[in-house]
Protein backbone atom coordinates (compact mmCIF):
# COMPACT_ATOMS: atom_id res chain seq x y z
CA UNK A 1 0.00 0.00 0.00
CA UNK A 2 2.75 2.47 0.94
CA UNK A 3 4.77 1.35 -2.07
CA UNK A 4 1.82 2.15 -4.42
CA UNK A 5 1.44 5.60 -2.83
CA UNK A 6 5.12 6.42 -3.39
CA UNK A 7 4.90 5.15 -6.96
CA UNK A 8 1.88 7.35 -7.63
CA UNK A 9 3.63 10.40 -6.15
CA UNK A 10 6.75 9.68 -8.20
CA UNK A 11 4.83 9.30 -11.45
CA UNK A 12 2.86 12.48 -10.76
CA UNK A 13 6.06 14.45 -10.05
CA UNK A 14 7.64 13.10 -13.22
CA UNK A 15 4.63 14.13 -15.34
CA UNK A 16 4.68 17.64 -13.84
CA UNK A 17 8.40 17.99 -14.64
CA UNK A 18 7.87 16.85 -18.24
CA UNK A 19 4.98 19.32 -18.66
CA UNK A 20 7.04 22.23 -17.29
CA UNK A 21 9.98 21.44 -19.59
CA UNK A 22 7.72 21.05 -22.63
CA UNK A 23 5.89 24.34 -22.13
CA UNK A 24 9.02 26.35 -21.26
CA UNK A 25 10.75 25.20 -24.46
CA UNK A 26 7.71 26.01 -26.59
CA UNK A 27 7.56 29.56 -25.21
CA UNK A 28 11.24 30.22 -25.92
CA UNK A 29 10.85 29.10 -29.56
CA UNK A 30 7.83 31.34 -30.06
CA UNK A 31 9.79 34.41 -28.90
CA UNK A 32 12.77 33.86 -31.22
CA UNK A 33 13.19 36.07 -34.26
CA UNK A 34 14.56 34.26 -37.30
CA UNK A 35 16.83 36.50 -39.39
CA UNK A 36 17.69 35.76 -42.99
CA UNK A 37 19.54 37.68 -45.73
CA UNK A 38 18.10 37.61 -49.25
CA UNK A 39 19.83 39.09 -52.29
CA UNK A 40 17.80 41.29 -54.61
CA UNK A 41 18.57 42.78 -57.97
CA UNK A 42 18.06 46.53 -58.12
CA UNK A 43 18.54 49.27 -60.69
CA UNK A 44 21.97 49.88 -59.09
CA UNK A 45 23.18 46.26 -59.22
CA UNK A 46 22.59 44.00 -56.22
CA UNK A 47 21.33 44.70 -52.73
CA UNK A 48 19.86 42.70 -49.91
CA UNK A 49 16.93 42.43 -47.55
CA UNK A 50 17.28 41.33 -43.97
CA UNK A 51 14.12 39.42 -43.15
CA UNK A 52 12.89 39.02 -39.59
CA UNK A 53 10.41 36.14 -39.44
CA UNK A 54 9.93 36.49 -43.23
CA UNK A 55 9.12 40.23 -43.06
CA UNK A 56 11.48 42.90 -44.43
CA UNK A 57 13.41 44.39 -41.53
CA UNK A 58 16.20 46.11 -43.51
CA UNK A 59 16.01 47.07 -47.18
CA UNK A 60 19.51 47.79 -48.50
CA UNK A 61 19.38 48.47 -52.24
CA UNK A 62 22.99 49.65 -52.60
CA UNK A 63 26.37 49.33 -50.88
CA UNK A 64 26.44 51.08 -47.53
CA UNK A 65 29.38 53.37 -46.62
CA UNK A 66 30.33 53.90 -50.28
CA UNK A 67 29.97 57.45 -51.61
CA UNK A 68 27.20 57.73 -54.17
CA UNK A 69 24.73 55.02 -55.02
CA UNK A 70 26.46 51.85 -56.20
CA UNK A 71 25.07 48.36 -56.00
CA UNK A 72 26.98 45.24 -55.17
CA UNK A 73 28.53 43.53 -58.21
CA UNK A 74 26.95 40.15 -57.42
CA UNK A 75 24.31 38.50 -55.30
CA UNK A 76 27.08 36.70 -53.40
CA UNK A 77 28.72 40.02 -52.47
CA UNK A 78 25.38 41.37 -51.23
CA UNK A 79 24.79 38.24 -49.16
CA UNK A 80 28.26 38.43 -47.58
CA UNK A 81 27.43 41.86 -46.22
CA UNK A 82 23.85 40.91 -45.32
CA UNK A 83 25.09 37.93 -43.32
CA UNK A 84 27.60 40.17 -41.51
CA UNK A 85 24.71 42.46 -40.55
CA UNK A 86 22.78 39.45 -39.21
CA UNK A 87 25.81 38.28 -37.22
CA UNK A 88 26.10 41.71 -35.61
CA UNK A 89 22.38 42.00 -34.88
CA UNK A 90 22.43 38.53 -33.31
CA UNK A 91 25.32 39.51 -31.01
CA UNK A 92 23.77 42.87 -30.06
CA UNK A 93 26.47 44.88 -31.83
CA UNK A 94 26.09 47.95 -33.99
CA UNK A 95 25.21 46.62 -37.42
CA UNK A 96 26.46 49.60 -39.42
CA UNK A 97 28.85 48.72 -42.23
CA UNK A 98 32.10 50.55 -42.90
CA UNK A 99 34.44 50.75 -45.87
CA UNK A 100 36.83 48.57 -43.85
CA UNK A 101 34.12 45.89 -43.51
CA UNK A 102 33.44 45.95 -47.25
CA UNK A 103 37.15 45.74 -48.00
CA UNK A 104 37.75 42.86 -45.58
CA UNK A 105 34.88 40.93 -47.19
CA UNK A 106 36.40 41.56 -50.64
CA UNK A 107 33.34 43.28 -52.11
CA UNK A 108 35.18 46.48 -53.17
CA UNK A 109 37.14 44.75 -55.98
Amino acid sequence: MIRNTFSLIGITALLICVAVIFFSRRDSRENKVLLKAVALQTTYGWGYHILANDKVYINQEFMPAVPGIKGFKSADDALLVGNLVIKRISSNQSFSISIRDLDSLGVLK
